[in-house]
């Protein structure tokens, strides 16, 4: 009896298996082989919109109805023939960039791997693309950190062509699809170095060897560049890992047991904390993110203001750059400890009224939107105008932390500082408590749409269509429409300055508090 039940669940084990492994053959196969009829696709353009229409509180903030009406219409006229989820992609793309909404756009899913052999050999695998790491300026593609086997590629070293493309094409190609807030197209550099290999990838065929041409003093040069195994490369990565350390100026005083900032992302951690001299009167204050899972945001900002106030610091750097947003309340907290009065830091946050995911699913989640209707929008409230809004902390009186800060506030900003990294810019420079030094940033100054932030499944093509839920707005607006926030003094470093490690930015900062002093 034993021994039959044992053969029954081994057999049911197996089919259960087997059945898995196909369900994902059959997902990878309708996302990256399989082309999707003309009526499906057409019927995933009309999907699109309707969730934009349903759930977007900001849909025609910066394209008119009918401007938007013609985009979509002329988009699924453009469908003569089927097409895979990539060629969708870079159909439909542009048509959801056009609303201008930095936080909707528009995702590819990614192919599962079948087995654990599937899944070890695609971890362990390094594509040639992915083995650098890049600067974007004035349409040039440029390698800051070389991973790969081929040292003739140096820091510094221009990229012309790949695979016989030039760059300035490439760049063009892969940037049509990108979201914007507003009018501000400055962060486009910016992403494109950050999320290169990626990008390219949905745009061209990744392959596990391609051809680079590169600049060098003399002449240009042609090579293959060919994928490795990153387990059986340990060695080296360790080397190089040691190779690339830097030295960072100004790191003569860091804070002792500093806790709560997080693990560390690429050698460096999201948050940090230290003092850029001797007598501690400058503290440097890092946030990357404003989303940082292992870190504890409040005990972090604790820690760090304990230690300027102990200190007695005259002047307090904040450094945003390249801080793609976050949560709302760990930007609320910070601006907390910058200002000594009673405030209010967002405007009530508007949204269109009970949207839910659930309604464009299949299976359970459908059947969860029609049992319960299910809304994504959550704590959902109406005011006396009749418009809907969540409840968010920070639409109301907030008292400012205790332990505030008083003294001089430099914040470092740029182009691919967003969302709430840009809500704390505007806060703070409505209330001209800081000054701003580095490039406008790329989250709009006057809104944009965030709070929840769920991702849509279309049907057919499976993309992924993410969509904020509430308007994110300042109490204080500037008067220029659809732009970030200007700094007071605008300065960025050269190309030449970040293949030295030379922070023009900040030094300009260190020098205004030295003729100050």
């Amino acid at each position: 009896m034993i021994k039959t039940l044992f053969y029954r669940n081994l057999v049911l084990i197996t089919m259960v298996c087997l059945m898995a492994c196909s369900s994902v053959k059959q997902q990878n196969f309708a996302i990256t082989e399989k082309k999707h009829s003309i009526t499906a696709l057409q019927q995933d353009v009309d999907l699109t919109y309707q969730i934009l229409k349903d759930g977007h509180p900001g849909l025609y903030w910066y394209i008119s109805k009918k401007q938007l009406d013609q985009k979509f219409d002329s988009l699924k006229k453009s469908i003569n023939q089927p097409l895979t989820t990539v060629q969708f992609y870079q159909k439909l793309a542009p048509v959801v960039a056009a609303i201008r909404c930095g936080h909707t756009t528009l995702r590819i899913p990614s192919a599962n791997p079948v087995d654990k052999l599937e899944k070890e050999a695609i971890k362990n695998k390094i594509y040639p693309l992915r083995q650098f790491s890049y600067a974007v300026a004035e349409d040039k593609l440029i390698v800051i950190n070389n991973k790969s086997k081929n040292k003739s590629i140096k820091t510094g070293t221009e990229i012309l062509e790949i695979d016989g493309k030039p760059v300035r094409d490439i760049f063009n190609i892969v940037s049509t699809g990108f979201s914007y807030d507003g009018y501000n197209v400055q962060p486009r550099n910016k992403r494109i170095e950050r999320s290169f290999p990626q990008l390219y990838k949905i745009y061209f065929e990744e392959k596990d060897s391609v051809l680079i041409k590169y600049k060098t003093d003399t002449n240009a040069v042609e090579t293959f560049i060919s994928f490795y195994d990153k387990k059986k490369d340990d060695a080296d990565k360790k080397k190089l890992d040691t190779a690339k350390k830097i030295v960072k100026t100004n790191t003569k005083n860091p804070v002792k047991s500093l806790k709560y900032r997080g693990n560390k992302v690429n050698n460096e951690y999201e948050l940090d904390f230290k003092f850029l001299d001797q007598s501690k009167d400058v503290a440097y204050i890092k946030i990357k993110s404003f989303s940082v899972p292992t870190a504890n945001f409040p005990a972090f900002y604790k820690q760090c203001f304990d230690s300027i106030a102990l200190a007695k610091s005259k002047n307090l750097v904040i450094d945003i750059r390249n801080n793609p947003g976050g949560t709302l309340s760990a930007s609320l907290a910070l601006f907390a400890y910058l200002n000594d009065k009673e405030f209010v830091y967002l405007s009530t946050p508007i949204n269109t009224g009970n949207f839910s995911a659930d309604k464009y699913a299949t299976g359970l989640k459908k059947l969860r939107y029609y049992l319960t209707s299910f809304n994504d929008n959550g704590n959902l409230y109406e005011d006396k105008e009749g418009h809907f809004f969540s409840f968010m902390k920070g639409y109301t009186a907030q008292k400012p932390n205790k332990n505030n800060y008083k003294g001089k506030v430099y914040v470092l900003i740029n182009e691919f500082s967003f969302s709430a990294s840009s809500l704390l810019s505007a806060n703070l420079k409505a209330i001209k408590r800081a000054t701003f030094v580095g490039t406008e940033t790329g989250g709009g100054a006057n809104q944009c749409t965030a709070g929840r932030i769920p991702v849509v499944t279309l049907k057919n093509s499976k993309l992924g269509l993410r969509l904020g839920l509430n308007r994110m707005a300042p109490v204080y607006q500037q008067e220029l429409y659809g732009r970030g926030v200007f700094p007071d003094v605008e300065i960025q470093s050269t190309l030449k300055d970040r293949i030295s490690n030379y922070d023009r930015e900040l030094q300009w900062i260190l020098t205004d508090i030295k003729g100050k002093g």
